[in-house]
């Protein structure tokens, strides 16, 4: 997401009135933590396409935020192990899902326009790539995920296609001694997404070098959003975003 142009309403009853000064704490419930766990890992990935197109100077033939996502799915792919990967995956499908049934989010001329694809073509999409990636074992999931059967054959395509693509990009992305990494911002630690986030940022510094220095951190935004700035070459995941996905598992846990 871009700063400003996907933003949710504070949840009431989970925050306090002013959305400030906040400290997500992940819940109690394991499937519960785990979803949010799950897709703030994705989400990052999505902003990390943002910040490698950024420092990089990428050409982008289409829209960067259906390329991010694209990263996002490669990285699930590349970092873990079939079962959490597989998790991954699923709680970000979810979360498309949600908000593309949302009777509130009817799209409109407004999303049609966006600079984003709408949510249940994101969803469609990171699908059929992570099904593609690995589709003698991934079958059973990408059906359980609803994936048409007439576009499981072209899945394995478009991976590679994908593929192809970003390892292109990153071909000098390799890690050395006169390359940058990512950062966490100043006085994160034991801050419970932070930590989450520091992990992803060790991470990806064994796998990536970058030209600059990309910062992460954790924040009040006066909004639910994650979002990628090139002017400080920033990471940022807000606190609000958490509880909006807290909200947003809570209301299909609803009987």
């Amino acid at each position: 997401m871009r700063r400003g142009l996907l933003a949710f309403f504070c949840v009431i009853g989970l925050i306090g009135p002013a959305c400030a000064d906040t400290v997500f704490e992940f819940p109690q419930d394991p499937d519960e933590a785990d979803f949010i766990t799950n897709e703030v890992i994705a989400t990052f990935y999505h902003e990390l396409g943002h910040g490698l197109i950024d420092v990089f100077q990428m050409p982008v033939l289409g829209k960067e935020e259906d390329a991010a996502d694209t990263l996002s799915v490669l990285l699930m792919h590349d970092i873990w192990d079939e079962p959490s990967a597989s998790a991954i995956l699923t709680s970000d499908a979810l979360t498309y899902a949600l908000r593309a049934a949302d009777p509130a989010a009817v799209p409109d001329q407004r999303a049609y326009a966006d600079v984003h694809s709408l949510d249940i073509q994101r969803y469609y999409a990171e699908v059929c790539l992570f099904y593609g990636a690995n589709p003698e074992e991934r079958k059973q999931l990408a059906l359980d995920l609803e994936l048409p059967d007439y576009k499981l054959d072209s899945c394995p395509d478009e991976y590679q296609s994908a593929r192809a693509s970003w390892d292109a990009m990153l071909a000098d992305a390799e890690p050395g001694p006169d390359r940058y990494g990512l950062v966490m911002a100043p006085d994160q630690e034991g801050i419970p997404l932070a930590d989450v986030l520091a992990q992803e940022v060790a991470s990806m510094n064994e796998h990536f070098g970058l030209p600059e220095e990309i910062t992460v951190k954790v924040a009040d935004c006066g909004e639910a959003n994650a979002y990628y700035t090139a002017d400080d070459k920033t990471i940022t995941l807000c606190n609000e975003y958490a509880q909006d996905l807290q909200a947003l598992w809570q209301s299909q846990a609803q009987p």
